[in-house]
């Protein structure tokens, strides 16, 4: 009896100590690492910014390479966000959004994995000495018995971070060493309104037709407010020798509220396949683009169905002009 009251005792000794201890441990974490990357700065946020960039260069869809990942909201920025869903236990369920965006400076991202534990993780990115600095934060509160993993998070997850920074640095200098890089993916449905709208092959020309068609979509849109779901939009409807038609678009969350007005139009462009053109150089250079994309298409033997179109993700009042970031999507 003695004995058995002696091993009682210890057990409620060694239970009692780690109580106390677990008590004493910290109840949130934070794991943070930064790389440098030699690209420009926006162009190293866009690959953050759309989340569909993740899964090339995040080091927890190569736990899992048959993960679902559900998209939802803008193509990138605030308020876009994926769901995954895996059966393996270490990938297993959850969702990540971004909650607050402050281009090309920093994201913020709520996390969630599985049904409980809830993070936010954060990027910051820096200029310095003409590259582009990337900081990586992930900070969350801890449930009272899983605060022994938190003497572990930083080394775990420290490590899943480095390799996604370095994944992404790889992307992004490839993009900016080249001007253009290729993925295959898909979009959602997309409602525009838009303008359709002519002219000859004069590149001057063209700009100036877009810039009266966009000001005048975007003051219709503030006019209705309607709600921005992504970069200003192009849209080539057909091509002769010597005539380009083609439709200026902006992409929002609906036009349920508005009335079409004057060559304002509304309509949307449908969930499809695309191969999505990442390309980092100026307007006047678009062929060269074009022409990578046709051969890529041709390599992959992916035909397309319906219209190529162009998204404008940076402004190019802002950037230089061989700095511009546009993406091309062809659907198939």
């Amino acid at each position: 009896m003695k004995i058995l009251k002696g091993f009682l005792l210890f057990i409620l000794s060694i239970v009692l100590i780690v109580f106390l201890v677990t008590f004493f441990l910290p109840s949130r974490f934070k794991v943070e690492r930064s790389v440098e990357i030699d690209a420009p700065r926006h162009l190293v946020y866009y690959y953050v910014d759309d989340l569909r960039n993740w899964k090339y260069w995040d080091s927890w869809w190569k736990l899992d390479t048959n993960q679902i990942r559900i998209y939802e909201g803008p193509l990138f920025g605030l308020n876009s966000l994926y769901r995954w869903e895996s059966k393996q236990q270490n990938v297993g369920t959850g969702e990540l959004k971004i909650v607050e965006a402050k281009p090309f400076d920093s994201l913020k991202l709520a996390l969630r994995f599985g049904q409980e534990m809830v993070s936010s993780s954060k990027f910051v990115f820096e200029e310095v000495d003409g590259k582009t600095k990337v900081n990586w934060m992930l900070e969350g509160e801890l449930s009272f018995l899983a605060k022994w993993l938190g003497l572990f998070m930083d080394e775990a997850i420290g490590k899943d971070f480095l390799e996604g920074l370095n994944s992404l640095k790889g992307i992004a200098e490839k993009t900016f060493r080249e001007k253009t890089s290729f993925f295959v993916d898909s979009i959602p449905n997309i409602k525009i309104v838009y303008i359709t709208d002519s002219s000859t092959y004069n590149f001057n020309e063209i700009s100036q037709k877009y810039a009266s068609a966009f000001p005048e979509l975007f003051e219709f849109a503030k006019k209705n407010n309607l709600v921005f779901l992504g970069a200003p939009i192009s849209m080539t409807k057909s091509f002769a020798e010597n005539k380009l038609v083609f439709d200026a678009c902006i992409p929002v969350l609906s036009f349920d509220n508005a009335r079409e007005e004057g060559r304002i139009r509304f309509g949307e462009i449908p969930t499809s396949k695309v191969v999505r053109t990442v390309y980092f150089g100026s307007y006047s250079d678009f062929s060269k683009a074009y022409t990578q994309l046709q051969q890529f298409l041709g390599e992959n033997k992916i035909v397309p169905k319906g219209p190529l179109f162009e998204m404008y993700y940076t402004d190019p009042s802002l950037v230089k002009s061989e700095h511009n970031l546009t993406l091309i999507f062809a659907p198939f």
